[in-house]
């Protein structure tokens, strides 16, 4: 009995830390809005590159000509929750 209750309390602290470790470390998903085509016009040679830079500057978004339409809408509330 005493075992069942020290591997659910470890069980759970555990998790807590696994939250709050995500928590710190979470990365926005840029990527999904961006077109994919990764042709390199924007400077970062990729869209991934992109936005991993966008990770340090939020406004690198703007370098791709190719991010039109629905998804530049979305890119730009997401970037507008962040600066707020």
């Amino acid at each position: 009995m005493i075992g069942i209750l020290i591997m659910t309390l470890l069980a759970f602290l555990f998790s807590l830390l696994l939250v709050i470790i995500s928590e710190k470390t979470e990365k926005k998903d840029y990527l999904k809005y961006l077109p994919g085509y990764n042709c390199g016009v924007c400077g970062f040679g990729s869209c991934k590159g992109m936005s991993d830079a966008m990770e340090k500057d939020i406004m690198c978004y703007k370098k791709c000509k190719l991010l039109k339409g629905e998804n530049i809408e979305k890119m730009e509330q997401m970037v507008s929750s962040q600066i707020d």
